[in-house]
């Protein structure tokens, strides 16, 4: 299943900007997860994060509940495009309904509220969370429901091309798929536009957030040299992830 949808002349509380070389993800205007590629004789990940002790938006009972028994129908899934279409600020944005590899991990972040500054191969799909606290007793749930034959959904967002993508519902489904090895289920929010910070920009953004690396600024650096390389990588998310009908 896909779906396009356009928001124009609002506002979102989040925002997602970027291309395949940095992501970078706002709430209510302000950055809380910076990341960027640097090649450094392989691939590697660079990334800013601000641990959230709950999800970024919070769902209304409806959306929660058939996210939680699963998608059944293209009126589901269309139910929760139109939903998270409120809380984005105004691009394009295509919805799509995967299933994900069963080996996929996340990318570990700060379990404080403080900014972080880490780094990590990146030679694959990156799938970063957003809230740093995990309920042991929900996932045990979700796992026996899906072991019952449940399949929850996910909600990710990322920018066309990126391999970056960010956990916007799902945290605890995420585990629970894991420890039943069994492929996760994700609506995939997809922002059309890329957007190219100039190298004063990334460093004003790295300051914001606390980051005063000398190496990641020098990658950063590096890196901007580099966008040519980076505006000629392409990610086909149907080749990534299994279309669901």
């Amino acid at each position: 299943m896909k779906h396009i949808l356009t928001t124009q002349g609002k506002q979102g509380v989040l925002e997602i900007l970027g291309n395949p070389q940095e992501s970078i993800l706002y709430l209510n205007d302000r950055p809380i997860q910076y990341s960027w590629y640097a090649e450094v004789g392989s691939t590697w990940r660079y990334h800013i994060a601000q641990g959230l002790t709950k999800q970024a938006v919070d769902l209304n009972q409806g959306i929660e509940a058939l996210l939680k028994r699963g998608i059944q129908h293209k009126g589901d899934f269309l139910a929760v495009a139109e939903y998270f279409q409120g809380f984005l600020a105004a691009g394009t944005y295509e919805y799509g309904y995967y299933e994900l590899p069963r080996d996929a991990q996340w990318v570990e972040i700060p379990e404080g509220e403080q900014y972080q500054s880490f780094d990590y191969y990146g030679g694959g799909l990156d799938i970063a969370p957003t809230q740093n606290a995990i309920d042991d007793e929900l996932v045990t749930q979700y796992q026996q429901a899906i072991l019952n034959g449940a399949r929850p959904a996910m909600v990710l967002l990322h920018v066309a091309d990126s391999f970056m993508f960010f956990i916007l519902d799902g945290h605890h489904k995420f585990c629970a798929y894991g420890l039943a090895k069994i492929p996760p289920h994700a609506v995939i929010i997809t922002k059309q536009e890329q957007a190219y910070k100039s190298l004063e920009e990334t460093l004003t953004l790295a300051k914001e957030m606390d980051c005063t690396k000398g190496e990641y600024l020098g990658w950063m650096r590096k890196e901007k040299q580099n966008l040519r390389y980076y505006k000629g990588q392409r990610l086909d998310l149907g080749e990534a992830f299994r279309l669901l009908a």
